[in-house]
């Protein structure tokens, strides 16, 4: 493809290159991905000089592919009258504006370069959850560099379980984390044994079938939203069910009740350990277990924290998070805030790594909507039910068991009452009869202090 990993030259021999099978047929460079594979992780032998080294050259050469090839930093960029020059450390990143979700959503292709042809990349989609669902493309280096980064959790997760082989389980939604396993399938067939053996079951099914089917698969590790993970593990605390118990937990995709968190950590006596990702940034960063907070893969992923001005935050404050991915050509994001907030590190890590480190406060919750009769169900399934409906936006509010507010923005030409059935229609049949709902029509969504608007949300 573009040669993000490593610049290509004509005379270098292919003894560390695999054939994608990509219609191009371009060959994409593992030599990243086997200096994360073979020994001890990278990112604990690398200091801090090597690590800003690595990140600042691919920032460069990033920059500049923005500038040429992508519409919006292009246009955007020589508007300022801006040389791609200027930026030579991720501290120059500030000298480039803020993209947020509506720059994304209104103009996706304006972030895809030029020349890019879309058969070569994986297309995924954003949730949803936030009401605006972007479309976001991954080409196969971009893929392989999320992968490989990815080593350095699963070491640790691997001293944990004390093997390197191991069975591996995951509560999830069948979507993009299904369809990049099997592009990665696709355009590195080499390195796919790597890939633990593993099951998947959907986060919509109740914890007692998942309880079943976790006492048939036996994983030494199980995975999957924070949400559904951590619910699982409260249902096993207060049912008084029983299952052969993984050796190690990990998280991703929203956040874990620390009061869930704890009954894992300290009722089962199971390790767990939250990974950050995006759709947009493929492996973000990852907590080690021995000092606070996430480490960032800073060399594929810039993190910057921002306040509301887009001045970056001191060491203990809050602010927006922001994400580079250095290492993407298929949908090109520099500077993009990705809506969760979080405050930077500054103190050196007892694990020894110089990957810095940030706390995430909030922004990634997917909350359960409690039932008055039977199990809680996932909010995802609400979202989906209500997106059939073809309205323009919404979002649902639960102030008690049975009693929810809706605030519906139709689609142009929608007609209000029979809008007003269909969501009571789709709401009775999904949560329960006997729902008590207002529906409002306001001119716009209540907003999170980082301006997400979220689809549900649980009072």
């Amino acid at each position: 493809m573009f040669g993000i990993l490593d610049e290509p030259t004509p005379e270098r021999k292919d003894s560390n290159l695999i054939e994608t099978t990509t219609s191009n047929h371009q060959p994409v460079d593992f030599r990243f991905l086997l200096t994360q594979v073979w020994g001890e992780p990278r990112d604990l032998k690398s200091g801090a000089g090597e690590i800003a080294i690595r990140r600042d050259e691919r920032l460069r050469s990033i920059v500049r592919f923005a500038y040429d090839q992508v519409p919006w930093y292009g246009r955007v960029m020589r508007s300022m009258r801006f040389d791609p020059g200027e930026i030579r450390t991720a501290t120059d990143l500030a000298l480039l504006p803020i993209v947020r979700h509506e720059d994304l959503s209104m103009a996706p292709a304006e972030f895809v370069p030029r020349n890019a042809r879309l058969e070569d990349l994986l297309e995924l989609r954003t949730s949803g959850s936030t009401m605006i669902s972007r479309k976001i493309y991954h080409d196969p280096e971009g893929i392989v560099a999320g992968w490989a980064v990815k080593l350095r959790e699963r070491a640790i997760r691997e001293r944990r379980i004390g093997e390197r082989s191991y069975r591996s389980a995951s509560l999830t939604l069948d979507g993009n984390p299904t369809r990049v396993r099997n592009h990665f399938r696709v355009i590195a067939p080499a390195v796919w044994k790597l890939i633990p053996e593993g099951r998947k079951i959907s986060v919509f099914e109740d914890s007692a079938r998942v309880v079943d089917v976790l006492r048939e698969w036996r994983p030494h590790h199980l995975a999957g939203y924070g949400s559904s993970v951590g619910r699982l593990f409260r249902y096993l605390a207060e049912s008084g069910q029983s299952m052969p118990l993984p050796k190690a937990v990990t998280f991703s995709g929203d956040s874990m009740a620390p009061m869930e968190r704890s009954i894992i950590e300290n009722d089962f006596g199971i390790p767990v350990q939250g990974i950050y990702s995006a759709t947009e940034a493929f492996s973000i960063g990852f907590e080690c277990g021995a000092g606070e907070g996430y480490h960032v893969n800073e060399d594929v992923s810039v993190v910057r924290i921002v306040d509301g001005e887009g001045r970056e935050v001191d060491a203990g404050a809050s602010g927006s998070i922001v994400v580079s991915n250095l290492v993407n050509r298929g949908t090109v994001l520099l500077n993009y805030q990705l809506g969760d907030t979080g405050s930077p590190i500054d103190a050196p890590c007892p694990c020894g790594r110089h990957l810095p480190r940030i706390r995430l406060l909030d922004g990634r919750d997917t909350t359960w909507i409690e039932r008055a009769s039977g199990l809680p169900i996932h909010q995802y399934r609400l979202y989906l039910a209500l997106a059939s409906l073809g309205l323009s936006r919404w979002q649902v509010v639960q102030t008690a068991l049975s009693h929810f507010t809706v605030r519906a923005i139709p689609a142009c030409g929608q007609d209000r009452t029979r809008i007003e059935a269909e969501i009571r229609s789709e709401m009775g049949e999904l949560i329960g009869p006997d729902l008590e709902i207002t529906i409002e029509y306001p001119s716009d969504l209540e907003r999170t202090g980082n301006g997400k608007v979220l689809s549900f949300i649980r009072r």
